[in-house]
């Protein structure tokens, strides 16, 4: 009899400490399965600082070309290979990574910008093919290029904004802003309209 009695105990033990352990895997949190990040979302690369919000000056500009998106494109994704003839901004540019038409091809360039030259490395950070790149300079003053393209029923509408800093003061920023806004305007106008030309006739070489 007391042998039962021993048995019985032990059986009850058993199943509290089973019981428990239930309750524990219950309580764990469950584990979720990270997405893949969206190149969109995808951070400046290391050492890219980000344009100082108070300092920056944003141009933005539209074009409709008569071409389909894939063309316009490709000649997007070969801006920082060689210089473009159809971007008079981007004086020379040398690419000095291994990674090529993705996020983190780097290139060494000369940008003329509101009668300056600039010389720095740019890195590509956003890359979604048919639908947007984006470059940034490495070197003060920081200059930024976001492209977006959207397919139409008879060719495509290519966006450019053109983000830069301004340096000095409060003083010496608004008189920068009123003197150079105006010839960013027109470059970005001739980078446009010689870029709707190319496309439109077919020709994919930069």
């Amino acid at each position: 009899m007391r042998d039962v009695f021993l048995d019985l105990i032990g059986m009850s033990k058993g199943r509290r400490k089973r019981g428990k352990e239930a309750n524990k895997r219950q309580k764990l949190p469950a584990i979720a399965t990270p997405s893949p990040k969206r190149t969109e979302n995808t951070a400046l690369p290391s050492g890219v600082a980000k344009l100082q919000p108070d300092r920056t000056v944003l141009t933005t500009k539209e074009i409709f070309i008569a071409a389909p998106v894939e063309s316009c494109f490709g000649l997007l994704a070969g801006q920082l290979e060689q210089p473009p003839n159809w971007d008079p901004m981007i004086v020379t540019t040398q690419p000095v990574s291994t990674t090529r038409g993705c996020i983190g091809a780097t290139s060494q360039v000369s940008l003329r910008l509101g009668g300056r030259i600039l010389q720095s490395l740019a890195v590509v950070f956003r890359y979604q093919p048919k639908r947007s790149i984006s470059w940034v300079l490495t070197e003060k003053p920081k200059v930024r290029e976001d492209w977006s393209l959207e397919r139409k029923p008879h060719g495509t509408i290519v966006r450019v904004t053109l983000a830069h800093e301004a340096n000095g003061g409060g003083i010496r920023r608004l008189l920068h802003k009123v003197m150079h806004l105006r010839n960013v305007e027109q470059d970005l106008d001739t980078v446009l309209t010689q870029l709707k030309a190319i496309a439109e006739r077919g020709k994919g070489e930069l």
